[in-house]
């Protein structure tokens, strides 16, 4: 039998599906390297999404229902006790953002009664604390290392967990952009999309230049798996008036869909790494705490551009147009940003993540 490893991750319409979406990728590479990958799960919810996502991948993997709150991790006790007990994994690997130094302070006293050769890791990018673990990961562009005391750290964008679909893909830039990617991830609270939509197509607020430019641009639309009922029915009403769009739902080959735009619109997530790693130019926009200070250092490095907070700023649309506009007949531009974009990030982080686990157990 492989190594067992653990993966402790939650996914629902508050904290949307990028903590489960990476931690399928880093587990499918546990799974090719020979180890018994599975998920430790709060809830129901999570269990649906894990088997919706899962479902687009056409990968099962094994979860556990631990029953317990997801903002609350405390609650996972005592069942994780028992569990420990009886199964003793190799490794345990969590992704959360509500562990506090009190829930490692239990979980290891737990495993040094329970199961003392577990090794522990966690994926960060709140950079709230040190988290005392075995391997700490954090692909973020600027990490501050010192911060962190994990024997093994795996820093930098070289270990976003990509799915093997983003690995050498040839892009080409065209001299007129044609065709516009627009994808929020999972959920989209704020509705950035429909309002993207609606001024390019409808709002006639908009200069006419921009009406010139964009209104026949072609416009490919992820719809995430936890978008609101009826705001998937506005978005399908507004594909049926203007045939320049087209809506996407569970998508099994992304990297395809991204490979055909010229430009594109995301949240601050794994699909701004992906987009990276393929070499679309991109404008991403923040919609959480967590993704306002990385997606500036794209900014900063010439691989995005930044648009703003949706929260904060309430020009953030407009910027967003403005930045069509501009980039429609200007390839160098977007050829700039493209090359900048393939330089920062690694293809094979989440292989690398995988057998840093199975190198340490």
């Amino acid at each position: 039998m492989g190594k067992r490893v653990w993966i402790k991750a939650d996914g629902n319409g508050i904290i949307a599906t990028g903590h489960i979406r990476r931690c399928m990728t880093i587990a499918k590479e546990l799974s090719d390297l020979g180890a018994e990958a599975e998920f430790i799960l709060a809830d129901d919810s999570s269990a649906n999404l894990l088997m919706n996502l899962s479902g687009e991948d056409g990968v099962c993997y094994h979860a556990r229902i631990l029953n317990s709150v997801f903002s609350d991790p405390m609650t996972d006790f005592p069942v994780i006790n028992e569990m420990l007990a009886s199964e003793k994994p190799d490794f345990f690997l969590i992704d959360s953002y509500f562990v506090t130094e009190e829930y490692y302070e239990l979980l290891k006293e737990s495993i040094k009664e329970n199961s003392p050769k577990t090794k522990l890791g966690y994926i960060d990018d709140l950079c709230k604390f040190d988290h005392p673990v075995d391997i700490v990961v954090n692909y973020d562009l600027i990490v501050d290392e010192d911060m962190y005391h994990a024997p093994v750290k795996l820093l930098g964008g070289e270990y976003a967990p990509l799915r093997k679909q983003f690995g050498n893909i040839d892009y080409k830039v065209k001299d007129v952009a044609e065709r516009a990617f627009l994808s929020t991830g999972g959920t989209d609270p704020y509705h950035v999309i429909g309002r993207i939509l609606e001024s390019v197509y409808e709002d006639f607020k908009i200069n006419r230049k921009a009406l010139q430019d964009l209104y026949h641009i072609s416009c490919d639309v992820i719809v995430g798996a936890l978008f609101e009922d009826d705001y998937k029915q506005e978005l399908y009403e507004l594909s049926k008036k203007y045939p320049e769009i087209t809506l996407h739902e569970y998508v099994t080959d992304m990297s395809e869909l991204m490979k055909k735009a010229d430009f594109a619109v995301t949240a601050g997530g794994t699909t701004l790494y992906e987009l990276c790693a393929i070499g679309v130019p991109t404008v991403v926009f923040s919609m959480a705490d967590n993704q306002t200070d990385f997606v500036k250092g794209f900014d900063k490095v010439g691989a995005a551009k930044y648009a703003g907070d949706v929260r904060e700023d309430e020009k953030v649309i407009r910027k967003i147009v403005t930045w069509g506009v501009a980039s429609v007949d200007n390839s160098s531009f977007r050829q700039k940003m493209s090359d900048e974009a393939r330089k920062i990030v690694g293809r094979d982080g989440a292989k690398k993540i995988a057998e840093a686990i199975l190198e340490l157990t």
